[in-house]
């Protein structure tokens, strides 16, 4: 079997000053005496399906990032730009905990500026909203990542585009709605120093039960062949609250499918864990998360922080 590490990275929903201290207990985690966990979500502006002007639920750069963007309507630069405060805290553990970063970016020309300057080559991993699937954005993001030494993650739409029972097969002929965008964003990206990332987080069809978006491992598996990219999955928004208990257990049982004999099929794991002010339903708890780490370990190994290899 190819040796192929798990990049492990969890974290809050979203970050605020009352989950920073978890943030750090999940960096210390180990796993035969090394570190297990190679990054966290640091997630400061949240992609909702309808605004709340006041803020509440949109995340702790709302502001900020309200006021950059009539900076920018106005005519100014980035260099008038003020930096959103999850950046602060991206950077803050960048540096005393060695995490990759990760994070959800709406508006590359708004958000990924701050980043600039305080997050390293090979150290940020931003990605794209699943209901934002239109080309130019992630092109964005992929020209800061160029710029930055930066990898780029892809979520997947939320749509398939045909039956789910049947695209979700090996026997599927053709390529579904969510294969062509998929295809279409890392087309989008093209040649980065680091590496793009497919998140596969399910999708919201008829049929899907009690799922919160459901998975299709076959679709994945043929975009992956296809671009020959790096694929995590994200269970939290796969199963979601109502399957929450099956996180764990159905996380560990996808990082044993494989791609080919001798491959396995995910590279990486997205997984929101501890307390956050937006879906804490659906996340795991930090104890849940170790136990996760124990046996993930018994079949293969656990990315470090900073391994220059695959992150």
């Amino acid at each position: 079997m190819k040796n192929s590490p798990i990049t492990l990275i969890a974290g809050p929903c979203s970050v605020d000053e009352k989950n920073i201290h978890e943030i750090h207990q999940i960096a210390e985690i180990e796993s035969k005496g090394k570190r297990a966990i190679t990054g966290t979500r640091v997630v400061g502006l949240k992609s909702r399906t309808e605004l709340d002007k006041s803020g509440a639920g949109m995340g702790m750069d709302y502001e900020v990032f309200q006021k950059n963007s009539n900076i920018l309507m106005q005519g100014g630069g980035f260099k008038d730009f003020s930096i959103a405060p999850s950046v602060y805290i991206a950077q803050e553990l960048s540096i005393k905990t060695g995490l990759l970063i990760a994070s959800e970016i709406m508006n590359p020309l708004i958000q990924l500026p701050s980043f600039e300057g305080k997050l390293g080559s090979g150290a940020f991993l931003p990605w794209n909203p699943a209901v934002e699937q239109l080309g130019w954005q992630v092109a964005q993001t992929a020209e800061f990542a160029r710029r930055n030494g930066w990898h780029v993650g892809i979520k997947n739409g939320k749509w398939i585009g045909d039956h789910l029972e049947s695209a979700n097969t090996e026997e599927y002929q053709g390529k579904t709605t969510m294969e062509k965008t998929w295809l279409g964003l890392a087309d989008y990206v093209g040649e980065i120093k680091g590496n793009i990332v497919l998140i596969h987080r399910g999708v919201d069809v008829p049929g899907k039960g009690d799922y919160r978006n459901a998975v299709v491992h076959s679709i994945a598996k043929r975009v992956k062949q296809s671009t020959g990219a790096k694929l995590f999955f994200d269970p939290s928004h796969s199963y979601g609250p109502k399957l929450k208990s099956q996180i764990v257990e159905g996380t560990i049982e996808t990082m044993k499918m494989k791609l080919s004999e001798n491959e396995f099929l995910y590279d990486g794991i997205l997984v929101e864990v501890g307390t956050s002010s937006t879906d804490t339903e659906q996340h795991i708890t930090i104890k849940e998360l170790e136990s996760m780490v124990k046996k993930l370990s018994t079949f293969r190994s656990l990315r470090e922080p900073r391994d220059s290899g695959t992150q």
